[in-house]
Protein backbone atom coordinates (compact mmCIF):
# COMPACT_ATOMS: atom_id res chain seq x y z
CA UNK A 1 0.00 0.00 0.00
CA UNK A 2 2.75 2.31 1.03
CA UNK A 3 4.76 1.28 -1.99
CA UNK A 4 1.90 2.22 -4.30
CA UNK A 5 1.57 5.55 -2.59
CA UNK A 6 5.29 6.25 -2.91
CA UNK A 7 5.21 5.35 -6.61
CA UNK A 8 2.33 7.76 -7.20
CA UNK A 9 4.18 10.51 -5.35
CA UNK A 10 7.34 9.87 -7.37
CA UNK A 11 5.40 10.00 -10.63
CA UNK A 12 3.80 13.25 -9.57
CA UNK A 13 7.21 14.73 -8.78
CA UNK A 14 8.53 13.46 -12.08
CA UNK A 15 5.63 15.03 -13.95
CA UNK A 16 6.06 18.34 -12.10
CA UNK A 17 9.80 18.24 -12.69
CA UNK A 18 9.23 17.46 -16.38
CA UNK A 19 6.71 20.28 -16.66
CA UNK A 20 9.08 22.67 -14.89
CA UNK A 21 11.96 21.57 -17.07
CA UNK A 22 9.81 22.02 -20.17
CA UNK A 23 8.82 25.47 -19.00
CA UNK A 24 12.50 26.35 -18.41
CA UNK A 25 13.45 25.01 -21.82
CA UNK A 26 10.60 26.89 -23.45
CA UNK A 27 11.57 30.05 -21.64
CA UNK A 28 15.21 29.59 -22.50
CA UNK A 29 14.33 29.02 -26.15
CA UNK A 30 12.07 32.03 -26.16
CA UNK A 31 14.75 34.16 -24.55
CA UNK A 32 17.37 32.95 -27.00
CA UNK A 33 15.06 33.71 -29.93
CA UNK A 34 14.42 37.12 -28.46
CA UNK A 35 18.12 37.73 -28.05
CA UNK A 36 18.79 36.53 -31.60
CA UNK A 37 15.99 38.70 -32.89
CA UNK A 38 17.30 41.72 -31.01
CA UNK A 39 20.80 41.02 -32.25
CA UNK A 40 19.54 40.67 -35.78
CA UNK A 41 17.60 43.91 -35.42
CA UNK A 42 20.67 45.63 -34.07
CA UNK A 43 22.71 44.27 -36.95
CA UNK A 44 20.05 45.40 -39.37
CA UNK A 45 19.98 48.82 -37.72
CA UNK A 46 23.76 49.01 -37.91
CA UNK A 47 23.68 47.93 -41.52
CA UNK A 48 21.03 50.51 -42.25
CA UNK A 49 23.12 53.12 -40.48
CA UNK A 50 26.17 52.12 -42.53
CA UNK A 51 24.14 52.25 -45.71
CA UNK A 52 22.74 55.65 -44.76
CA UNK A 53 26.23 56.87 -43.82
CA UNK A 54 27.68 55.61 -47.10
CA UNK A 55 24.84 57.18 -49.05
CA UNK A 56 25.26 60.48 -47.23
CA UNK A 57 29.03 60.30 -47.74
CA UNK A 58 28.62 59.64 -51.47
CA UNK A 59 26.09 62.46 -51.70
CA UNK A 60 28.46 64.80 -49.87
CA UNK A 61 31.37 63.80 -52.13
CA UNK A 62 29.23 64.32 -55.21
CA UNK A 63 28.09 67.72 -53.95
CA UNK A 64 31.68 68.62 -53.10
CA UNK A 65 32.77 67.64 -56.62
CA UNK A 66 30.00 69.80 -58.05
CA UNK A 67 31.00 72.75 -55.86
CA UNK A 68 34.67 72.35 -56.86
CA UNK A 69 33.60 72.45 -60.50
CA UNK A 70 31.66 75.64 -59.89
CA UNK A 71 34.61 77.15 -58.00
CA UNK A 72 36.98 76.36 -60.89
CA UNK A 73 34.54 77.90 -63.35
CA UNK A 74 34.30 81.04 -61.20
CA UNK A 75 38.10 81.20 -61.00
CA UNK A 76 38.33 80.91 -64.79
CA UNK A 77 35.65 83.58 -65.26
CA UNK A 78 37.45 85.85 -62.80
CA UNK A 79 40.78 85.30 -64.57
CA UNK A 80 39.21 86.10 -67.95
CA UNK A 81 37.56 89.18 -66.48
CA UNK A 82 40.90 90.34 -65.08
CA UNK A 83 42.60 89.74 -68.44
CA UNK A 84 39.87 91.71 -70.19
CA UNK A 85 40.24 94.49 -67.63
CA UNK A 86 44.00 94.67 -68.21
CA UNK A 87 43.44 94.63 -71.99
CA UNK A 88 40.86 97.40 -71.76
CA UNK A 89 43.12 99.47 -69.53
CA UNK A 90 45.93 99.16 -72.10
CA UNK A 91 43.57 100.14 -74.92
CA UNK A 92 42.32 103.13 -72.95
CA UNK A 93 45.90 104.16 -72.18
CA UNK A 94 46.86 103.84 -75.86
CA UNK A 95 43.82 105.87 -76.92
CA UNK A 96 44.63 108.58 -74.39
CA UNK A 97 48.25 108.73 -75.58
CA UNK A 98 47.12 108.91 -79.21
CA UNK A 99 44.60 111.60 -78.34
CA UNK A 100 47.26 113.58 -76.48
CA UNK A 101 49.74 113.31 -79.36
CA UNK A 102 47.07 114.33 -81.87
CA UNK A 103 46.16 117.32 -79.72
CA UNK A 104 49.84 118.31 -79.52
CA UNK A 105 50.14 118.16 -83.33
CA UNK A 106 47.01 120.32 -83.71
CA UNK A 107 48.45 122.86 -81.29
CA UNK A 108 51.71 122.97 -83.25
CA UNK A 109 49.86 123.74 -86.49
CA UNK A 110 47.99 126.57 -84.78
CA UNK A 111 51.22 127.86 -83.23
CA UNK A 112 52.99 127.72 -86.62
CA UNK A 113 50.10 129.65 -88.17
CA UNK A 114 50.39 132.25 -85.40
CA UNK A 115 54.16 132.65 -85.98
CA UNK A 116 53.70 132.98 -89.73
CA UNK A 117 50.98 135.59 -89.26
CA UNK A 118 53.41 137.59 -87.12
CA UNK A 119 56.17 137.43 -89.72
CA UNK A 120 58.27 134.82 -87.91
CA UNK A 121 58.77 132.66 -90.99
CA UNK A 122 61.75 130.65 -89.74
CA UNK A 123 60.05 129.87 -86.41
CA UNK A 124 56.94 128.78 -88.30
CA UNK A 125 58.95 126.44 -90.54
CA UNK A 126 60.83 124.84 -87.63
CA UNK A 127 57.55 124.13 -85.83
CA UNK A 128 56.14 122.55 -89.00
CA UNK A 129 59.19 120.28 -89.20
CA UNK A 130 58.22 118.77 -85.84
CA UNK A 131 54.71 117.86 -86.97
CA UNK A 132 53.89 114.29 -88.05
CA UNK A 133 51.50 114.70 -90.94
CA UNK A 134 49.94 111.24 -90.52
CA UNK A 135 48.81 112.19 -87.01
CA UNK A 136 46.66 115.03 -88.33
CA UNK A 137 43.00 114.08 -88.74
CA UNK A 138 40.43 116.30 -90.34
CA UNK A 139 40.29 118.21 -93.61
CA UNK A 140 40.64 121.68 -92.08
CA UNK A 141 43.81 121.05 -90.09
CA UNK A 142 45.46 119.15 -92.97
CA UNK A 143 44.65 121.94 -95.37
CA UNK A 144 46.07 124.53 -92.97
CA UNK A 145 49.22 122.46 -92.45
CA UNK A 146 49.88 122.05 -96.20
CA UNK A 147 49.20 125.74 -96.89
CA UNK A 148 51.74 126.75 -94.26
CA UNK A 149 54.31 124.26 -95.58
CA UNK A 150 53.99 125.54 -99.14
CA UNK A 151 54.41 129.14 -98.02
CA UNK A 152 56.85 128.88 -95.13
CA UNK A 153 59.33 126.20 -96.24
CA UNK A 154 60.64 127.97 -99.30
CA UNK A 155 60.77 131.37 -97.63
CA UNK A 156 62.38 130.06 -94.46
CA UNK A 157 64.95 127.98 -96.39
CA UNK A 158 66.15 131.14 -98.13
CA UNK A 159 66.30 133.08 -94.86
CA UNK A 160 68.31 130.29 -93.19
CA UNK A 161 70.68 130.22 -96.16
CA UNK A 162 71.36 133.95 -96.00
CA UNK A 163 71.76 133.82 -92.21
CA UNK A 164 74.22 130.96 -92.70
CA UNK A 165 76.14 132.86 -95.36
CA UNK A 166 76.30 135.91 -93.11
CA UNK A 167 77.61 133.77 -90.22
CA UNK A 168 80.14 132.17 -92.57
CA UNK A 169 81.53 135.56 -93.56
CA UNK A 170 81.80 136.45 -89.88
CA UNK A 171 83.64 133.17 -89.28
CA UNK A 172 80.91 131.89 -86.98
CA UNK A 173 81.23 128.49 -88.61
CA UNK A 174 79.17 126.38 -86.19
CA UNK A 175 76.26 128.82 -86.36
CA UNK A 176 76.63 128.86 -90.13
CA UNK A 177 76.46 125.05 -90.23
CA UNK A 178 73.23 125.09 -88.18
CA UNK A 179 71.61 127.59 -90.53
CA UNK A 180 72.69 125.75 -93.68
CA UNK A 181 71.41 122.50 -92.16
CA UNK A 182 67.99 124.06 -91.40
CA UNK A 183 67.78 125.36 -94.95
CA UNK A 184 68.46 121.89 -96.34
CA UNK A 185 65.89 120.30 -94.00
CA UNK A 186 63.22 122.51 -95.53
CA UNK A 187 64.23 122.03 -99.15
CA UNK A 188 67.13 120.82 -101.29
CA UNK A 189 65.68 121.99 -104.59
CA UNK A 190 66.46 125.70 -104.53
CA UNK A 191 69.25 127.46 -106.40
CA UNK A 192 71.14 127.99 -103.13
CA UNK A 193 70.85 124.38 -101.88
CA UNK A 194 74.20 123.30 -103.37
CA UNK A 195 75.72 126.44 -101.81
CA UNK A 196 74.65 125.15 -98.41
CA UNK A 197 76.58 121.89 -98.88
CA UNK A 198 79.63 123.61 -100.32
CA UNK A 199 79.86 126.27 -97.59
CA UNK A 200 79.13 123.68 -94.89
CA UNK A 201 82.09 121.68 -96.18
CA UNK A 202 84.33 124.73 -95.81
CA UNK A 203 82.96 125.37 -92.32
CA UNK A 204 83.93 121.81 -91.37
CA UNK A 205 87.38 122.37 -92.81
CA UNK A 206 87.91 125.59 -90.86
CA UNK A 207 86.85 124.03 -87.53
CA UNK A 208 88.94 120.93 -88.42
CA UNK A 209 85.94 118.59 -88.47
CA UNK A 210 87.28 116.82 -91.54
CA UNK A 211 84.86 113.90 -91.48
CA UNK A 212 81.93 116.29 -91.56
CA UNK A 213 83.55 118.25 -94.34
CA UNK A 214 84.08 115.08 -96.43
CA UNK A 215 80.44 114.10 -95.87
CA UNK A 216 79.22 117.48 -97.17
CA UNK A 217 81.46 117.24 -100.25
CA UNK A 218 80.25 113.71 -100.97
CA UNK A 219 76.61 114.81 -100.79
CA UNK A 220 77.29 117.84 -102.97
CA UNK A 221 78.91 115.75 -105.70
CA UNK A 222 76.18 113.08 -105.63
CA UNK A 223 73.12 115.30 -105.32
CA UNK A 224 74.26 118.08 -107.65
CA UNK A 225 76.57 116.61 -110.31
CA UNK A 226 76.17 119.75 -112.45
CA UNK A 227 76.93 122.22 -109.67
CA UNK A 228 79.43 125.00 -110.33
CA UNK A 229 81.04 124.18 -107.01
CA UNK A 230 82.08 120.62 -107.87
CA UNK A 231 85.58 121.37 -109.06
CA UNK A 232 86.24 123.60 -106.06
CA UNK A 233 84.78 120.93 -103.75
CA UNK A 234 87.24 118.37 -105.16
CA UNK A 235 90.08 120.79 -104.53
CA UNK A 236 88.86 121.20 -100.96
CA UNK A 237 88.82 117.41 -100.58
CA UNK A 238 92.53 117.28 -101.53
CA UNK A 239 93.28 120.02 -98.98
CA UNK A 240 91.48 117.95 -96.32
CA UNK A 241 93.45 114.82 -97.22
CA UNK A 242 96.72 116.75 -96.96
CA UNK A 243 95.67 118.30 -93.66
CA UNK A 244 94.67 114.99 -92.10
Amino acid sequence: MNNNKEKKTFRLYAIVLFIFASIVLLWTGYSQNKINENYKNRLNDKENENIKFEYNLNSALEENKKLNGEIEKLKKDLSEAQDNTVKLEKEIKTLKETQQKTLEQYEKVLKADFEYSNGNIKECALILLEIKENSLKGDYILKKYNELKNKAYKEAAKLFYFDGYDSFKKKNYKIAIDNFNNSLKLTEDEYFSDDCYYLSAYCGYYIKDYDFSKEMIDKLLNKYPESDYNSEAKSLLKMIENAS
